[in-house]
């Protein structure tokens, strides 16, 4: 048993509040070691006194803030840093989880022809209606759900996307990055141009690749992708959970 006030009594402050402030405060004193299963929920609601309804809470605002992952049938697991990744012109998802000592893999969800939209065709720069590949990704770090990616590719310029990402397979692969994708359809050099970030709630979709609660939300970006030539090769939508990584803009 963590060491820790046995006995919630902070005046006019929620149960489930002052719990989630003394395990939040066990974890950032190093009391769980980074990936250590928290106790159960009835040994939790033993040692502050406090009913199991009470703690599930507290766990699950501990997972929206990012000092616990939820991991269904197994328990809670103390995330001691959250994972901080580098958005610049050239700093890319596999290698900013690599300089953090994590391993990275990638899950293709789902690769789709659609026709672009307004709001899509006109970041890539074509015609609505022009036909795009969709391209859905899972970004893990050491196995746990990082990030949720729509990539949208112009077929008309890019006519071998698919191809290249229908090879990748089912399941997680840590020998995915954008850089190899784009060298085998004759993309050879590519960099961010735009980036802009906002805050929403996430989808049920996204919550549940993501394993997050509704009730939190994500960091989204929407990216535009350009070739040596600023032609674009490809708008993304990548959903985070907001209290599980930092993003970092490089200018």
């Amino acid at each position: 048993m963590k060491e820790n006030s046995n006995r919630i009594e902070r005046a006019g402050i929620s149960l489930w509040r002052q719990v989630g402030d003394a395990l939040a405060e066990d974890i950032a004193s190093g009391a769980f070691a980074a990936g250590e299963r928290l106790p159960s929920s009835e040994s939790l609601a033993a040692r502050f006194s406090v009913n199991r309804h009470t703690v599930l809470k507290a766990i699950s605002h501990l997972e929206t803030e990012g000092f616990v992952r939820i991991e269904r049938a197994r328990g809670a697991f103390a995330v001691v840093n959250p994972i901080e990744l580098r958005l610049g012109a050239r700093s890319w998802f596999e290698q900013n989880l690599r300089d953090g000592n994590r391993a990275p893999s990638r899950t293709v969800i789902a690769v789709e022809r659609i026709r672009a939209p307004l709001e899509i065709a006109t970041p890539l720069q074509i015609k609505p209606g022009s036909p795009v590949l969709f391209v859905t990704l899972l970004g893990e770090a050491d196995g746990f759900p990082v990030n949720y990616n729509y990539n949208y590719f112009p077929l008309q310029r890019m006519p071998n996307v698919e191809t290249a990402f229908q090879a990748i397979g089912k399941g997680p692969t840590e020998d995915f990055s954008f850089g190899k994708i784009f060298k085998s359809i004759g993309v050879k050099d590519f960099r961010r141009k735009t980036i802009r970030i906002r805050a929403r709630p996430p989808s049920r979709e996204e919550a549940a690749h993501l394993k997050m609660p509704m009730s939190a939300y994500v960091l989204m970006t929407e990216v535009v992708q350009v070739d040596s030539k600023d032609t674009p090769v490809v708008y993304a939508e990548t959903c985070y959970s907001a209290g599980r990584v930092s993003l970092l803009v490089d200018i």
